[in-house]
């Protein structure tokens, strides 16, 4: 990725700062930071020199992390939310079989394979009858 040098100007001094983002995505986070310089100073205090910068970033620091603890509450909220939808989902189940019922099953799938093969023999025989009816 391309590397970006973008002039800043914070709280009237300038900066120049390197960052692989774009020039306009930098310069929105300037701007966010000049906002918060602005609110700082509008709380009616005599505030100088860097003391302004440092207060919005104390104030930019604090919204983050709310918004970080926010987003962990909301992440527990759905977490709990799929615990509770999982719990109105069936189960897979599981059939077991018994010995004597396993038996019967063995016997039918054993008399299935015989019927089959007489089918096919029946058919065999069927389609030998039809050729030699056909060329007769």
């Amino acid at each position: 990725m391309a590397v970006n040098r973008v002039t800043l100007t914070i709280n009237s001094r300038q900066y120049t700062v390197v960052a692989e983002e774009s020039k306009e995505y930098i310069e929105k986070l300037c701007n966010h930071i000049n906002e918060k310089v602005a609110e700082v100073r509008k709380g009616g205090q005599n505030v100088l020199g860097e003391r302004p910068v440092v207060l919005a970033a104390l104030n930019i620091c604090d919204e983050y992390f709310k918004t970080l603890e926010v987003s962990k509450k909301q992440e527990e909220e759905l977490e709990t939310c799929r615990l509770q939808l999982s719990r109105f989902q069936p189960a897979p189940r599981q059939m077991t079989i018994d010995s004597g019922t396993r038996s019967e099953i063995d016997k039918a799938n054993k008399r299935i394979e015989f019927l089959e093969g007489h089918i096919k023999e029946l058919e065999n025989k069927l389609r030998g009858q039809q050729d030699r009816s056909r060329k007769s």
